[in-house]
């Protein structure tokens, strides 16, 4: 995927969540009609630190954390409600994440704009995680 270039009077900048060396990565296909601007920004970019199955959905109960999105993938026209909308099933983009690393707690709530879930914690922890998060 070609990457596009915007002009800007400056914008988001998202803070580095990996602690050390990025192992392993592989390409999920990121369901993004079940993200919201939490995980998006407002170009349209996932967020990096995104905690993912690999099924490419945000962790939910009893979901382990398969990987964390790397760098921004763009997903959709902006983070608005309609625009993740829009994104069909079909089209839903793959994303680049880590599958084995360590990742900031710290840094990835601050790029997120929310405290991470229960669940999300929750999924660090479980077998089948090789992601390990450093609580700061």
């Amino acid at each position: 995927m070609p990457t596009g270039i915007r002009t800007t009077a400056g914008g988001e900048s998202h803070g580095n969540p990996f602690v050390g060396p990025i192992n392993y990565s592989a390409h999920v296909k990121v369901d993004v009609s079940a993200l919201t601007a939490f995980e998006i920004d407002t170009y349209g970019y996932l967020k990096p630190g995104v905690p993912l199955t690999q099924a490419g959905l945000l962790v939910g109960a009893g979901g382990f954390v398969f990987g964390v999105s790397i760098e921004g993938s763009r997903v959709a026209n902006s983070n608005s409600a309609a625009d993740i909308a829009a994104v069909l099933a079909a089209d839903d983009p793959f994303a680049v994440v880590a599958t084995i690393a360590q990742v900031n707690q710290d840094i990835i709530e601050d790029t997120l704009g929310r405290v991470l879930t229960a669940n999300e914690l929750a999924g660090f922890d479980l077998a089948g995680s090789k992601i390990v998060l450093i609580r700061t």
